[in-house]
């Protein structure tokens, strides 16, 4: 089977989102950030005005920082050359053949520990902690089939999952 696609900025923000903390990190830092705002409010209502004003402009920045910098570091990295350009990927009866503008990556069936099937992505993950993604928008309907089944006979299914992204 045959891929051929452009990498786009949807693609990354899908991608980061699947490769993200989980989820209650998310939870705690949100519990963290409320407890700033109200430890400001509490300040100006205390005749603290200055400092409790400062505290309430920490827990924006902050929430917002969280929100924007992944955003702002995935376009930085949109502009890498062996992302510019068609990508072709060959699944062969040894790996992955993946060609890029800059070159080429091969990687056989037994480095890829698990895979993940998102709403937007397959994500085939590496022993070495890396991972690689795989748009579902650029393939048809029996392609897709045509995926899973490979995957499902080639990488291990004992951390295979399904989840939304």
């Amino acid at each position: 089977m045959e891929l051929r696609y452009t990498f786009t900025e949807e693609d990354a923000l899908n991608f980061a989102r699947v490769s993200s903390r989980p989820i209650w990190a998310l939870w705690l830092f949100a519990l963290l950030l409320a407890l700033m705002f109200l430890v400001g409010v509490f300040l100006i209502n205390h005749d603290l005005a200055t400092i409790g004003w400062i505290w309430l402009a920490i827990s924006v920045g902050l929430g917002l920082a969280v929100y924007e910098v992944p955003r702002i570091q995935i376009r930085r990295g949109m502009r890498r050359p062996s992302l510019e350009g068609e990508i072709v990927l060959l699944f062969t009866d040894d790996g992955t053949d993946f060609t890029f503008a800059t070159g080429k990556s091969q990687m056989q069936w037994r480095a890829y520990t698990k895979y993940k099937e998102t709403q937007h992505l397959f994500v085939l993950y590496l022993a070495s902690g890396r991972s690689t993604c795989i748009p579902k928008r650029v393939m048809s309907p029996p392609q897709l089939e045509e995926l899973r089944s490979i995957l499902k006979a080639r990488i291990p299914s004992k951390a295979t999952t399904r989840q939304t992204a």
